[in-house]
């Protein structure tokens, strides 16, 4: 095993079936160690799988990586091609490994008659046993019993290179991971720590942007009643300061307009409503439109 490194550079990546983008513009550095990789079935978790091994290129930006990428499949139809050789491999690290998950030595004969969590651990072992730099596993633990469990986790807490993990198994993540890449797409974030700890700060996130929607929304009703009002006061205004309704022989009403103007009392109403469309029109900058889009608030105008 080398020193190995794992870098997205501004990735993105989408199926032709898709009408947006899966990922857009990620960049991210895996850490020796286990990263797992979090979202909802669809978002992408296998993507960046096949991506950080080779097996799939981005439509855009790049993926640098050193040394050797392995990817583990969720399936086990298939014998691992190297599974033999591990078989009748005699060094210590070989026994150790074959002896930490119980692999049979007439596996390879039987693959057949096998349960899928004996496959899984075959095929992981295999895998572990290449010390590859970068390993991306995906769903190591499915349909496998607590037995065969207990015994991929021992051994996957032996493997001290860049591993990234794809698995609905949450105490398998809090256990193994020491950051999470959370995908919705087209986004995704890298939080440090296990599983429940990048959870709990994403939903505190989210309720502080939820509250921020909440008061932008609130800042747009305010500012357009008032803009309503202002203007709504600066007709009025208007239609008194004009002569068009007085008798030619009211020259008191004359004066009294006459002296507004003079003043600048009669235009008053009008800058403020001036005044207050200015405020709104800063306000609704793109940031803030974007805020109030995504509230119930802005949907109800």
């Amino acid at each position: 095993m080398q020193d190995g490194y794992l870098l997205f550079e501004k990735v993105s990546y989408t199926y032709e079936a898709m009408s947006v983008p899966l990922l857009e513009n990620l960049s991210v550095s895996f850490p020796k160690g286990w990263t797992g990789v979090a979202g909802a079935n669809g978002a992408g978790k296998t993507t960046i799988l096949k991506l950080a091994t080779g097996l799939l290129k981005p439509l855009s930006g790049q993926v640098r990586m050193h040394g050797e990428a392995l990817y583990c499949a969720q399936r086990t139809d298939e014998v691992p091609s190297s599974l033999e050789r591990l078989l009748c491999e005699t060094d210590r690290a070989a026994c150790e490994l074959k002896g930490r998950l119980a692999i049979g030595k007439d596996w390879v004969a039987r693959w057949g008659s096998l349960s899928h969590g004996e496959r899984k651990r075959a095929q992981i072992g295999v895998m572990l046993w290449l010390q590859p730099d970068i390993l991306a596993l995906d769903e190591p633990t499915n349909h496998i019993d607590a037995e065969a469990r207990s015994l991929l986790i021992a051994a996957l807490r032996e493997f001290d290179g860049i591993g990234l993990l794809v698995s609905h198994d949450r105490e398998l993540l809090d256990s193994l991971c020491d950051q999470c890449l959370f995908l919705n797409p087209p986004r995704a974030v890298m939080r440090p720590g296990s599983y429940s700890q990048g959870k709990f700060q994403a939903a505190r996130e989210e309720a502080a942007a939820r509250r921020k929607r909440e008061i932008a929304s609130q800042n747009f009703v305010r500012l357009s009643a008032e803009a309503h009002r202002r203007a709504a006061k600066a007709r009025v205004a208007d239609r008194k300061r004009s002569k068009a309704s007085l008798d030619r022989g009211d020259r008191d009403g004359r004066a009294r307009i006459d002296l507004a103007r003079i003043t600048g009392k009669d235009g008053k109403a009008g800058r403020l409503a001036g005044q207050m469309r200015a405020r709104l029109d800063t306000w609704m900058n793109p940031p803030t439109i974007l805020i109030c889009l995504r509230s119930n608030a802005w949907r109800k105008l």
